[in-house]
């Protein structure tokens, strides 16, 4: 299998554990988790920092692995297309290398090796439901070592990764970077159009690296600047594409992830979602199909911390019934981003939910 990753400066997991964050490390990436495109100048300016000195700090983190910013399709985009969760059995000294083989693919988003009732959790984009059969039937379930696989569909993203936040600005620092994000404008109910073949470079080349310059991405896409901040800041406003800036998990306050899966009285599903969002431990939440009809992901402190949320959920929301959960020992790729030892970003698979999956 050809294997498409773009490497990053440091690509060989080398076993060194990443350097900790600083407090202006951390002060960074939180301001880039608000405006993920802000200029040096406004970043210095908010952090009280020269913005050469930013920027210097930056580079250390992104070369390093540290933090990155990524980008992929936003909710009116994720309505034309299917986002699975897949859950995949392996024979014993396998995981690995299945693992690797699903993290090269452009289709296929976050890979977590996980700790019970499942060995690997996928997540995959597809074009239609067509695009999802293909590449579970001639490309998953065909590679070597995967024993058996379950898929549920998302019906509706709630909340995602984007929102979360590392809390370590004031409130006036937040305001004012929120001043220089481009407002959004209320998606319209039609569907997004399916996005043409210059928007798909685009999106790939901005998934790459969601720091590059409208100059950077022009080279990249054949595009001219001026169209390229055209067409960016119109799928940004429409929704059909979202800009993320990410840590190594690792390095935070909370080291640990784990899924859960409830079940929900449908009509109190969006209800309790908005619940679930409320709480800072939450990162993902969002409807599913099957027994489980809606599924979330938190970033916890300890291990032990997975049965403090369970007694807080069950006083908060008691009509939220538990069915399942499992702890991720180890997320090997995260939107895009292939992950080494301590969560640190070892390489980039731009996200290309409309290439047809490579032959077995």
């Amino acid at each position: 299998m050809q294997d498409s990753a773009i490497a990053l400066a440091r690509t060989d997991d080398d076993g060194v554990f990443p350097e900790p964050l600083t407090p202006l490390d951390e002060a960074l990436v939180h301001a880039l988790q608000i405006a993920p495109r802000a200029s040096w100048s406004l970043l210095g300016q908010v952090l009280g920092v020269d913005p050469v000195t930013v920027a210097r700090r930056w580079e250390r983190l992104h070369s390093s692995g540290r933090a990155w910013v990524t980008a992929y399709p936003g909710i009116r985009l994720q309505q034309r297309i299917e986002v699975a969760l897949v859950e995949i059995d392996c024979r014993s000294g396998e995981v690995e290398s299945v693992a690797g083989a699903l993290s090269a693919l452009p289709q296929v988003v976050t890979v977590e090796h996980m700790a019970g009732g499942r060995d690997l959790l996928v997540t995959v984009f597809a074009p239609d439901l067509g695009g999802l059969s293909r590449l579970f039937l001639e490309l998953i379930t065909r590679l070597p070592g995967v024993v058996a696989t379950r898929a549920q569909l998302t019906t509706r993203v709630f909340g995602e990764g984007s929102r979360w936040r590392l809390r370590v600005l004031t409130e006036a620092q937040q305001q004012q970077l929120a001043g220089a994000v481009p407002a959004r404008r209320k998606p319209p109910y039609a569907l997004a159009r399916k996005p043409d073949a210059a928007d798909r470079a685009l999106i790939r080349a901005v998934a790459a690296d969601g720091r590059r310059t409208a100059a950077e991405l022009a080279e990249e896409t054949g595009l001219s600047p001026g169209t390229v901040r055209r067409r960016l800041g119109r799928l940004i406003g429409e929704h059909e594409l979202v800009l993320r800036c990410e840590v190594a998990r690792e390095l935070t306050e909370w080291p640990v992830s784990a899924t859960l899966w409830a079940r929900v009285p449908a009509d109190r599903l969006e209800s309790t979602a908005r619940g679930l969002l409320s709480l800072a431990e939450v990162r993902l939440c969002a409807s599913v199909t099957g027994p489980n009809n809606l599924l979330f992901t938190v970033w916890l402190r300890s291990v032990a911390d997975v049965q403090r949320l369970e007694a807080q959920l069950a006083e908060r929301l008691p009509h939220l019934t538990l069915l399942d959960r499992a702890i991720a020992l180890r997320q090997v790729k995260l939107m895009g981003r292939r992950l080494g030892r301590g969560g640190r970003a070892v390489g980039v698979v731009p996200l290309d939910v409309w290439a047809l999956p490579p032959a077995p």
